[in-house]
Order: C-alpha cells, then structure tokens, then sequence
C-alpha cells in the first residue's frame, strides 16, 4: 500500500488538517484509492479512509513553528511537515525540476538521489533567503514521488519547507500549469504576502500570475509567450540580487 501525507503550511491561528492518502500499488501510475482504511499519526490519534483514499486528521490551532508527522505504517513511516507561520511573513513559491534541480521529471523518475544535482548556486540563494522569507517547493511531479522528492532536497541539502507535489491530479489530468494554480489556490488566500514564485517554464509564469504573485523565470532566453516585463534570468546568482532589490 503507498501512504502519502502531505505536507501543509498554515497561517498561525488558523485551525490544521492533515490529510494522508492510500492507495494500492499495482504499477507505477497505477495505484487507485484504498477506502475505510484505517492510518494512525503518531501523537495525533487514527482516521479511516473515504471513498477517495484520503483520511483527515484534525491538528487544532498550533504555534508557530515547524512540526514533523510520521503515519505509523511500514518499516519506514512516511512523514508530512506542517510549518505554522504569521500569515504576514513573505512567502516565496519555488519549482523544483530544472530550477533547483538539475534535471527534468522524466530523468529524475529514473535517476538515483545522489545522481541529481542541483541547480548552480540555488541552494546557497534559498539558504540567504531562508531565514527572511518562507520557501515552499510547488513541482508538478506526482505525489508517488513525495518519499524521493523530500530525500532529495535533504541530501542536497535545501532548506527544508514544505513540498506541495500533485494532490488530486495526475500527469495525465492536469498539465503543470493547471496543476500549479490548483495547488496555488490552497495557499494564496491565505497567504497574502507570497512575494515571488520562480520557475523554468512559461507555465510556471502563468500560474503564478495567475494569483497575482510576481514571477522570476529561470531562463537563458526569454520564450516568445513570455511579456517582456517578467524578470527573466539566466542564474540564482542574478535571482538572488534582483529578489534582494525587493
């Protein structure tokens, strides 16, 4: 069975709930829900599954601060992060593949964790901005991969933050631009100081603008359907001074 919980930021005062998804294994991509299972959280107490494979366990109203949910399931307990936040802390939104990953969906599917590198200078940029600013990682990669994606950014040493992947949506649903401004709608009412969203992909630029949050996009050329008045860059470097600049 797949256990996914997945990993929430919260504006402090706002009451939690934490969601985790089963589904059975079948093949990759081939995985449909489990319902009227049974999953236990670590501290927090047990739910059953619906229809739709996802049990919710209430949180309550916590402090701020970052807590670390393991469900008690197989030899290796998936966890979720929650960060609780002041609701008027700056928020940047960050795309993971080809913008601090150096590598596509596809190739890190296949890739080993220590095969992917990260993107020059990406990780020392988010560690400049990380004390000053909260990260999320939004990828379109599908939720099957929350285990890797979250080894990934650890082994590689990124400033740890919650990862929003696919939830409800497949690669073959919702392209990453549709998906990305689903995923956006969790955050951005909540949030209302999500001050950059940077990516590799015209899609990205659009989804972010979607929700009225500015857009950096992390190119070597501007694409044709991108407007001449997104920031466009072709390095963290130049990122990182033009986010400083406000």
């Amino acid at each position: 069975m797949l256990i996914t919980p997945y990993d929430l930021l919260v504006p402090a005062g706002e009451a939690a709930t934490l969601d985790v998804e089963a589904e059975r294994r079948w093949l990759t991509f081939v995985d449909p829900p489990v319902a009227d299972v049974e999953l236990e959280i670590d501290g927090v107490g047990r739910a059953k599954t619906n229809a739709d494979g996802i049990a919710s366990f209430p949180l309550g109203v916590l402090a701020p601060g970052t807590y670390r949910y393991k469900v008690l399931r197989g030899r290796k307990p998936p966890e979720a992060l929650v960060r609780v936040i002041d609701p008027r802390m700056p928020v940047i939104v960050v795309d993971i593949d080809h913008t601090i990953a150096d590598v596509s969906p596809q190739g890190f599917i296949l890739r080993k964790v220590q095969n992917v590198r990260p993107v020059l200078g990406s990780r020392e940029a988010l560690d400049e901005l990380a004390p000053s600013m909260q990260i999320v990682y939004l990828t379109a990669r599908d939720h099957i991969f929350t285990r890797k994606t979250k080894l990934w950014l650890r082994a590689a040493e990124f400033p740890e933050a919650p990862v929003y992947l696919r939830k409800g949506t497949r690669f073959w649903s919702h392209n990453p631009r549709e998906h990305k401004i689903e995923r956006l709608k969790d955050l951005r009412p909540r949030f209302p100081n999500i001050q950059w969203g940077v990516g590799d992909k015209p899609g990205d630029v659009a989804a972010y603008q979607a929700h009225g949050i500015r857009p950096i996009l992390l190119a070597e050329s501007r694409p044709p359907e991108v407007a001449p008045d997104v920031p466009c860059f072709g390095g963290w470097k130049e990122i990182l001074a033009h986010i400083k600049k406000g």
